[in-house]
């Protein structure tokens, strides 16, 4: 038999240890029920910025913030299936930006409708769990209330825990605690499915209403965009025809139906529009249809840059109708941010390396024809422009290698063999030259200018007649510029072809009569033809056209001389001596006219000046010693004779001159030996009869 008075403590311990698990069990889920409806809360509030993300298209935020959702809940699939929304709507837009093929306007906008609907679809069930949270909170407040009675309850077990009447009561209230914990999570379980039925069912409805106003919108967005496409192809046309009237008129109506809501669209048709007013601008002839097409392709322009000032085409349309308007500085500005814009697009590069290039900002081009060549390599007029900037800036090496790229894309291309033979002219390799004007002439037989150039060296290097032969075909091919009729003139004069230079340096003169050398080379070729009056009115009118230049003064001062127009030839070479004091010409013909003025002193002056100016001329050495023996300065003449025989010991009359003068000097010895030297080495001196009677005398 039980003894009783076992079972009653063994039943009290019973209902304390119900009481303190219930206790504990209740006690314990309170901090995770909190937990959970934090998270939920930061789910929520994360989803939210999402969806705020999406609509300004900012892709990258939206999908960093998805990346930290699943970094913390690997499992979370709503998030998952949201950022493949999110990143295939992004690589749509990027498609569509990059100009690649096959990407649609309508295919991004389907991408981006697709992730926002995504994201409202997701943010919308994390609102409704959100809600349930906080509803499960709130049954979790009331099992908490029972925990709290339950402790009171426990706690009076506990006081009266050797009273057996309470022992049954705390039975009894353990019993009812567990009924009421199953009661209030039976109704935490309904309520949730009453919740989540109603969250099922308004997501459903806002699925469907999004999904026929998204219908809706796309369908009168395409009705709207079917019509504009439908005024810009008569635009087109008319644009072909170039009629102007008939294009604004079309264009005016399709930008009438242009979404002002779909800035990337409206800037395309704006931007198409511009392009094609522009082209009728170029077409024409007519100054006013010219000027109103341009007035009014920047209109579109302006409404492409502000519709999307980030879609680079339309800066660089507008930069071009700039160009057009000889408005170089707006040009440039547009042109440069076309290529900030669109860095990778070369054509930009390429007009923007054109345009540093034509304002001499020479460095700046050079920067943007390499990047050209970079992007492209296959366009030779890349390689061809970099080569000329190259030139402009000294590079020849640089240079002459960019032109040889040139030829390598294109082997027929006179332009860049033209380009190198100038360079190799202007660093005197003429060999090299003349190969590259060659090959410059075999592929355009026509090319005047390569004509001219080639027989310009062959002029430099002495092959006269050769020169003579390409300044003719140059001239035969229609050149008859001035530079060329002179050109030729001057190698006919070369050559001793006087009479049909003559002719030419004619023609180059009345051609250009303001030009100082052609006027000079007209009158040296009457001069060399007996042609008095002819020098003398075109040397007047060279010194007319430029004062300071010298030639036709000296070449004036000569025939003044020759006339025995002393004071007239003074004049003109005092005048050049003014001009140029260090032309040797010029002082050895003051030197003359001096000593036949008797101005002696002077005569030695400029004589002296033109033998400092070349040293080894003999003729200048004997005109000095001949000033000194008639300024009666018999010892300068003597050391002024010496210096030059030993330049040119069989100077004959040189050393006739000196044995006189050393008989003036008294100086019988060396007369006698100077002149004795002279008979014995040329027995035949056309004055021996006067030194044999000199010797005599010594």
């Amino acid at each position: 038999m039980i003894d009783k008075r076992i079972l009653i403590p063994v039943g009290i311990l019973a209902v304390i240890a119900v009481s303190v698990i219930v206790f504990f069990a209740v006690r314990s889920c309170s901090p995770l029920e909190s937990g959970s409806e934090k998270a939920l809360r930061l789910r929520q509030n994360t989803l939210a910025l999402v969806q705020s993300y999406l609509e300004k298209e900012e892709f990258d935020r939206a999908l960093k913030l998805l990346e930290d959702l699943l970094i913390e809940n690997p499992d979370d699939v709503d998030a998952n299936d949201l950022w493949n929304a999110v990143l295939a709507a992004k690589k749509a837009k990027e498609a569509l930006e990059s100009g690649m093929s096959g990407a649609t306007l309508a295919e991004v906008e389907a991408a981006i409708e697709a992730a926002r609907q995504a994201a409202a679809r997701i943010l919308a069930a994390a609102d409704r769990a959100n809600y349930a949270a906080f509803q499960a909170g709130q049954a979790a407040s009331e099992v908490q209330k029972a925990v709290d009675e339950a402790d009171s309850k426990t706690s009076e077990v506990s006081a009266a825990a050797n009273a057996l009447a309470e022992q049954l009561a705390a039975e009894k209230e353990a019993a009812r605690v567990r009924e009421e914990q199953e009661k209030a999570a039976q109704a935490e379980r309904e309520e949730r499915a009453r919740i989540e039925a109603e969250m099922a069912a308004a997501k459903e409805a806002e699925q469907r209403a999004r999904e026929e106003e998204a219908a809706r919108k796309n369908e009168e967005l395409k009705r709207r965009l079917e019509q504009a496409d439908s005024f810009m192809k008569k635009g087109s046309a008319a644009v072909e025809s170039g009629n102007l009237r008939t294009a604004l008129s079309n264009f005016e109506q399709a930008a009438a139906l242009i979404p002002e809501d779909e800035p990337e669209i409206a800037s395309r048709k704006y931007t198409e529009m511009a392009e094609g007013l522009l082209e009728i601008a170029r077409k024409t002839s007519d100054s006013t249809i010219k000027n109103e097409a341009l007035s009014s392709a920047l209109e579109y322009a302006n409404n492409a840059v502000s519709s999307d000032s980030k879609y680079a085409p339309a800066r660089f349309v507008r930069s071009e109708i700039y160009n057009d308007q000889k408005k170089p500085a707006e040009s440039l500005a547009d042109l440069e941010e076309a290529v900030r814009l669109d860095e990778g697009n070369y054509l930009y590069v390429y007009e923007l390396g054109k345009k540093y290039y034509r304002s001499r900002r020479y460095e700046d081009a050079e920067k943007c024809f390499k990047k050209t060549v970079a992007l492209n390599p296959s366009l030779e007029t890349a390689f061809f422009n970099l080569g000329m900037t190259e030139k402009a800036l000294g590079s020849y090496s640089e240079s002459v290698s960019a032109f040889k790229k040139a030829i390598e894309l294109r082997p027929s291309y006179p332009r860049a063999y033209l380009e190198i033979g100038r360079v190799l002219n202007r660093t005197g390799d003429y060999t090299g030259a003349v190969d590259n004007y060659l090959k410059a002439i075999d592929g355009e037989p026509g090319n005047i200018s390569a004509l001219r150039e080639l027989a310009a060296i062959y002029s430099t290097t002495g092959n006269y007649t050769e020169s003579e032969r390409l300044f003719k075909e140059a001239l035969a091919l229609g050149a008859g510029d001035a530079q060329t009729n002179y050109n030729l003139a001057s190698v006919l004069l070369e050559l001793g072809k006087n009479s049909e230079a003559l002719d030419y340096a004619k023609k180059a003169a009345e051609t250009d009569g303001s030009n100082a050398v052609f006027l000079y080379t007209y009158g040296l070729a009457g001069e060399r033809n007996g042609m008095i009056d002819i020098a003398l009115t075109q040397y007047a009118k060279s010194i007319a056209a430029d004062p300071r230049y010298v030639k036709p003064r000296i070449n004036l001062g000569n025939i003044y001389l020759d006339a025995g127009k002393t004071d007239d030839a003074l004049k003109q070479f005092t005048a050049a001596y003014g001009i140029e004091s260090g032309n040797l010409e010029v002082n050895n013909n003051l030197g003359k006219t001096y000593g036949l003025k008797g101005q002696y002193d002077k005569s030695v002056e400029h004589y002296a000046n033109a033998m400092k100016l070349d040293p080894n001329d003999i003729d200048i050495r004997q005109n000095l010693a001949s000033a000194y023996v008639s300024a009666g300065l018999p010892e300068k003449a003597r050391d002024c004779y010496v210096d030059l025989l030993k330049l040119d010991s069989e100077c004959w009359d040189a050393s006739y001159e000196l044995g006189k003068i050393y008989v003036s000097l008294g100086d019988k010895a060396a007369a006698k030996s100077t002149l004795q030297n002279l008979l014995d080495r040329n027995p035949e001196y056309v004055h021996a009869a006067e030194v044999r009677s000199l010797l005599m005398t010594l």
